[in-house]
């Protein structure tokens, strides 16, 4: 059985689970929700809608998040994430191209100089990381409110029965 004809099956058997799923497929992409695919490319994860690209993204983390608030409609947070995310890259490379100047410099006085500007960037990195982790957190707590959702559902018409 080839890759396509697993698919097929797979979709037949499993075609109302498929907005719930999230699987690597054998390019090695992530499907997610049957609406969504997570390809890495080099240092970054891109987002493609259908097929539409969405943006791109520094951890897959972030990338599945904005999946999860999409598909949840939670525009806000999606817009939220892919801005954070890019913000905190943008930052994390600005760090690393100064301190690396910095490093080069036989000038110890602009080594100090640069430290000290780079103390201030850090903070802003630091906030950055913790703001784009709530942000992803508020993306779980969708998902897993999705997942409960669901359950519910699927038990609704049936009396609850417990051995405790």
């Amino acid at each position: 059985m080839n890759a396509q004809e697993f698919q097929r099956e797979f979709r037949r058997e499993f075609g109302d689970t498929m907005t719930n799923t999230i699987w690597q497929n054998d390019e090695g992409d992530y499907e997610v929700f049957d609406k969504y695919r997570i390809t890495r490319d080099r240092h970054q994860y891109q987002v493609m809608c259908h097929s539409t690209e969405v943006g791109a993204f520094s951890t897959s983390r972030s990338a599945l998040s904005w999946c999860i608030a999409d598909k949840f409609r939670d525009y806000n947070l999606a817009q939220k994430l892919l801005n954070l995310d890019n913000a905190l890259s943008n930052v994390t490379r600005d760090i690393s191209a100064r301190a690396q100047i910095a490093d080069r410099s036989k000038n110890p006085e602009f080594r100090e100089t640069v430290a000290i500007k780079l103390e201030t960037k850090l903070i802003h990195k630091k906030i950055l990381e913790n703001d784009l982790a709530n942000c992803v957190n508020l993306a779980k707590y969708l998902q897993q409110r999705g997942f409960d959702n669901e359950t519910a559902r699927t038990g609704r018409g049936q009396p609850s029965k417990t051995n405790r």
